[in-house]
């Protein structure tokens, strides 16, 4: 409840900051398209560095997969088989100013007061789709607050979307990989500070623990909505073009944080999530799925009472995981490559990003596509509220077959 009145209060907020006016001068007065090219300008007051290349990523999902994927437009539509994915880079911004005031957008303002648009993120809420830089609603807003001066260097950890509501699946792989690009820039230990969105929840301040930040290091958007900063360290979206996860992405996930898996293990190898904490998604006839998995050695595991050591050891220890769909299994990052994974849809929830990252990490995909549960759906936020009744003699011979 209390996230969903933050997302309340922020869209009233955002409404209002485009009626009344106030300090319009810090509305940016244009857009630089390109981070390079903006670098290469004199006297900009930025630099550019490449970490990766662009390249041509694939995704190998199953052609039956790729039929039941539920297809609501935009953004969501049928994932793209190949994408061009754009060059990965950190740009520094001395003067650089960050306003992230609302969940569809991030702004990223260059010294000459210009909206820099492949650093920024942006977001069509109507068309459910990424906005253009040109669109991005900092240009329709007329009401700004005084940014916040923070003396040093800055490094944002802002994906936007998913990961501004707080996200588990967004912040492990939409944000915390922009970490790994700092350390191939080189700049790590010039930064004094890292801004996310909510420092207080468990898994962010858990994670960020473990990759060796200090409590003191975090800046909160709750209180640095705008900033500027003596310098701003900004990188590229890790899925640059949307929905293919980068083999650097995982394996920085993998290798930096393994070690915070190092709590004493006591969970049974078979894994079975439950999402009877969560606000959807339930499975209607849970008691019969754990019936039919006991014997096979499942234990059934609600993830929001774990922390995030916890979570880390139950599947670095992992031989085989039983899940609805849902947040929890970005943890596939720590399994085992080879793991077997049966993923379980609601019928009009049928996606593609946890059968796409365990085609990255090599594991064993299987899935089940439940029956509709209450008639058509048409769209994509009724569709993630979707229950699901398990095919029990579907998911035995599913078992017989990956076990």
């Amino acid at each position: 409840m209390p996230d969903i009145l933050n997302r309340g209060r922020q869209r009233v907020g955002r409404l209002l900051r485009e009626l009344l006016p106030r300090r319009q001068h810090l509305r940016p007065v244009g857009v630089h398209p390109g981070s390079r090219a903006l670098a290469a300008c004199p006297g900009s007051g930025t630099s550019y560095t490449e970490v990766y290349p662009a390249q041509v990523s694939y995704l190998n999902v199953t052609p039956d997969l790729y039929a039941h994927t539920t297809d609501y437009g935009g953004l969501h539509a049928k994932p793209n088989r190949v994408e061009h994915t754009p060059a990965a880079f950190v740009l520094s911004l001395v003067e650089g100013r960050l306003l992230a005031d609302n969940a569809l957008s991030v702004a990223i303002i260059s010294p000459d007061n210009r909206l820099v648009g492949d650093a920024s993120f942006q977001y069509d809420a109507q068309r459910s789709d990424l906005a253009r830089p040109e669109d991005n609603n900092v240009f329709a807003q007329r009401w700004f607050s005084e940014p916040r001066r923070v003396r040093g260097t800055v490094a944002s950890l802002l994906s936007g979307g998913g990961a501004a509501v707080g996200n588990y699946y967004h912040w492990l792989i939409d944000s915390l990989p922009r970490l790994h690009l700092l350390k191939k820039a080189g700049l790590w230990d010039e930064i004094d500070y890292f801004l996310v969105y909510d420092g207080q929840r468990r898994f962010v301040a858990d994670s960020l623990r473990a990759l060796g930040i200090r409590p003191e290091q975090v800046l909160d958007l709750r209180t640095h909505r705008h900033l500027v900063a003596d310098r701003l360290l900004v990188t590229s979206a890790v899925r640059g073009a949307g929905t293919h996860t980068p083999q650097w992405a995982c394996a920085f996930l993998r290798d930096e944080l393994r070690a915070a898996a190092a709590v004493p293990q006591t969970f049974s190898p078979y894994v079975y999530l439950s999402r009877r904490d969560a606000p959807a998604r339930h499975v209607l006839n849970e008691p019969d799925v754990e019936a039919l998995l006991r014997p096979y050695g499942f234990e059934t595991h609600v993830l929001s009472d774990y922390s995030f050591e916890q979570q880390l050891a139950l599947f670095a220890g992992a031989r085989a995981v039983v899940a609805p769909t849902g947040a929890g299994l970005a943890n596939l990052v720590f399994a085992p490559a080879g793991t077997p994974v049966v993923e379980l849809f609601p019928k009009h929830f049928t996606v593609v990003e946890y059968p796409e990252l365990c085609y990255r990490l090599g594991h064993r995909h299987r899935y089940l596509v439940a029956d509709a549960a209450d008639g058509p759906i048409t769209s994509r936020r009724a569709g993630w509220r979707e229950n699901l009744t398990v095919d029990l003699n579907a998911l035995s011979s599913c078992l017989h077959q990956v076990l």
